[in-house]
């Protein structure tokens, strides 16, 4: 275990001291919980959370299952999961992202739905994130001072730059919170933008290629989709000689040259927290929408080298993990 996860789970046990442990009740009965996802998740996601949930006291095999699902060809078909965990009456349903909890809502009013998503309140997914109401909680990637840091961050590596493209998912009602956030860190910093939809293979392609032509810096907003096609995305960037900045650690992982954000396994672990509560009773419309307090920077001195880039050393000191 990386020293901040444990400090993430000391600081979540003595938050919600009634997670602890799971009560004696609900260790003997049979939980099922729906895992539902807008894209694929990667191994280190659901190994998070089924972590998480070991540590709560529920195993699978013996009081848990989990059925974990997400569309094959495209959003569409996340109502039709969402409706059959509710068809199969699931205790809780988790949903990773704003198009899989939009769903999952739509789907019920009376399931539990713990939620991992960009921005609930504008999406209509929760009223506030103090008092989300309903049958819906969970957590948000909400800071004002993302998007500063991640342009701050790209133009250091990239001192002549003088436009950032912004890749986003069009489809996704999310996005539009994190575009509006990173056009004005864009601005602030002196910068011109330019944005292109992508959510596809083939989409990616035609975006990095027409991007390549005049620009060097790009940010991707985070998506679903972006995890999922991480490595095509990364290949791509290097094809295009494209610096990228993303928020997850997983595309960087995949051969992307920066991510600022918070870590995303990590935000699955603290889920079983909130499954644990409610299911040893409380209401999701009484436990407020947790935010990320910690970011990490994560640097892929491979991919800079083969970019032709130099890091600043002082960059790489202030990593959170440096990826030779």
């Amino acid at each position: 275990m990386r020293r901040r996860e444990f400090i993430t789970l000391l600081g979540a046990a003595a938050a919600w001291p009634l997670a602890v442990r799971a009560q004696q009740g609900q260790r003997n009965k049979q939980i099922r919980i729906g895992f539902l996802a807008s894209a694929a998740p990667t191994p280190e996601m659901l190994s998070a959370f089924r972590d998480g949930l070991r540590e709560r006291g529920y195993v699978e095999g013996q009081n848990l299952s989990i059925a974990d699902r997400w569309p094959q060809r495209s959003f569409e078909q996340l109502s039709d999961i969402a409706a059959e965990f509710v068809r199969s009456n699931v205790d809780i349903i988790v949903a990773w992202a704003t198009p899989a909890a939009l769903a999952a809502k739509t789907a019920t009013a009376t399931i539990p739905i713990v939620m991992l998503v960009g921005e609930p309140v504008s999406t209509g997914l929760v009223r506030s994130l103090a008092r989300p109401g309903g049958n819906i909680t969970g957590f948000a990637q909400l800071d004002p001072d993302l998007s500063t840091k991640q342009v701050q961050l790209l133009t250091e590596v990239i001192p002549e730059m003088r436009r950032v493209g912004i890749v986003r998912n069009p489809i996704n009602p999310a996005v539009t919170f994190a575009v509006r956030e990173a056009e004005n860190a864009i601005r602030v910093s002196g910068l011109e933008f330019y944005i292109v939809d992508a959510r596809l293979p083939q989409e990616f392609e035609s975006a990095f290629v027409h991007l390549s032509t005049d620009i060097k810096g790009v940010v991707v907003i985070p998506d679903a989709s972006v995890i999922e096609h991480r490595s095509i995305i990364a290949a791509l960037a290097q094809k295009t000689q494209l610096r990228t900045m993303f928020q997850r650690r997983e595309n960087v992982v995949a051969g992307g040259l920066m991510s600022y954000g918070a870590d995303l396994p990590d935000r699955l672990r603290q889920a079983a927290f909130y499954v644990d509560r409610i299911l040893n009773g409380a209401k999701p419309a009484d436990l407020p929408v947790q935010q990320a307090t910690k970011m990490e920077l994560v640097i892929n001195q491979k991919t800079a080298k083969a970019l032709g880039l130099t890091v600043p050393p002082t960059l790489l000191g202030l990593a959170d993990e440096v990826i030779e």
